[in-house]
């Protein structure tokens, strides 16, 4: 029986990679933009793996979910939109501790060869994922241009989310390509963050490059300083944006002040997205003129619904809030406020074992996180989840532990 729910396991976990990983592009080219339906599957296949998976639940991670579900319950009891609406709008929120809630079975103590097949599979996904996206991203950037829709098989809009997948799987890779070769074909995957608009990639792909290399000898640090180098050359060069402008230097006129103060922190009617820590201002503003709204938010599903459900008071009230660019704290605040907000920090704490093996992939991740907490939403993707998460289980586990030892 045991055998047969792992199988049942590793096949919806294949499927969740795979359909999530390479359907967005397919749906593009013939269902239009509307991809509700397989919001929807993703979401049910990530909950099954959670049943499946629901007797490893211990009382650290029992205790940090019933926080999350008080905190959900108590923003129904005083919110207004519906039942169904709240349940939709919970599904984008509960992706996380659902995904928690398995791994933490795939890297309990005894488990560690079911850890190594996940490995494998995430090597093999990453392998196929990563050379996908060269052909798609460029037929994508003749299309449309250095935009938003150059999102890769994730489909158009995706550019963002596709920018933060490459770099974490380019550096999961990295850590079995050891020959010359493999490493240039390697780091050759990351031509299509050149091909979107995702003006992040000027700080985490050079910051990739000195976590993996960095040490503290000689040879460690040339790699890693000549490999940031070498990266922004190429991306000063060839980077290119349908709106802007920046003369010789793409560089230079991304971290101009005068542009990072407009891009971030500009007014509401500076254009038509507004900045992203402005609309964190703005949430917590929002959320500040009441106390429960304070603690626990103002209601789930706000950034759901129009397709088949219709949207709140609330959300037709503040559309032009909630559409655009939306960091991931923003999200966190408008809908569950400070407690919510928490339960996710926690979350994240839970999944990296406490921060009580640090080590420079780990930090890495955390950074992404941190990172993704003021300029996107990526953590709404369940691709992006799946394999985020993986890794930091992974990172944290025994098995990369003894790994490094092996190859050190």
């Amino acid at each position: 029986m045991q055998s047969s729910v792992r199988s049942i396991d590793k096949i919806i976990f294949i499927l969740l990679l795979y359909i999530s990983g390479f359907s967005g592009f397919i749906t593009d080219l013939f269902m239009g933009s509307n991809k509700t339906a397989l919001y929807v599957l993703y979401d049910g296949l990530i909950f099954l793996l959670a049943l499946t998976s629901l007797s490893y639940i211990r009382s650290g991670l029992a205790s940090i979910l019933l926080f999350i579900a008080a905190c959900v319950i108590l923003n129904f009891s005083y919110n207004d939109s519906s039942v169904i609406s709240t349940l939709n709008g919970l599904r984008e929120v509960i992706i996380f501790p659902c995904l928690i809630i398995f791994y933490n079975k795939i890297f309990a103590e005894g488990n560690e060869e079911t850890a190594k097949e996940y490995i494998g599979i995430l090597k093999k996904y990453a392998s196929w994922f990563l050379i996908a996206q060269i052909p798609v991203a460029y037929l994508q950037f003749v299309q449309y241009g250095p935009s938003d829709y150059v999102g890769g098989t994730l489909g158009g809009g995706g550019s963002g989310v596709l920018t933060l997948s490459v770099i974490c799987l380019v550096y999961f890779m990295s850590h079995f390509r050891k020959n010359l070769l493999g490493i240039v074909l390697l780091y050759f995957c990351l031509t299509p963050l050149m091909l979107n608009e995702t003006k992040v990639s000027f700080i985490l792909i050079p910051l990739m490059f000195v976590f993996i290399y960095f040490e503290f000898k000689l040879s460690s640090i040339l790699w890693s300083i000549g490999g940031a180098i070498v990266f922004l050359f190429l991306f000063n060069t060839l980077y290119t944006h349908k709106d802007l402008d920046f003369g010789e230097s793409s560089m230079s006129g991304i971290f101009s002040a005068d542009f990072l103060d407009e891009y971030l922190m500009g007014d509401i009617y500076s254009s038509d997205d507004i900045p992203r820590f402005t609309k964190i201002i703005i949430a917590w503003k929002l959320i500040s003129e009441q106390v429960n709204t304070l603690f626990f938010g103002l209601e789930y599903g706000v950034f759901k619904g129009g397709s088949v459900l219709g949207l709140s008071h609330f959300a037709q009230t503040y559309q032009w809030l909630l559409g655009g660019t939306r960091p991931f704290l923003f999200i966190l605040l408008i809908q569950g406020g400070l407690a919510f907000t928490i339960g996710i920090f926690w979350l994240i704490a839970y999944a990296n074992n406490y921060f009580r093996h640090t080590n420079k992939f780990a930090m890495f991740l955390l950074l992404i996180f941190t990172v993704m907490l003021f300029y996107n939403d990526a953590f709404r993707n369940q691709n992006f989840c799946a394999i985020y998460f993986l890794l930091v289980y992974y990172v944290n586990s025994p098995l990369y532990r003894n790994e490094n030892l092996e190859t050190s």
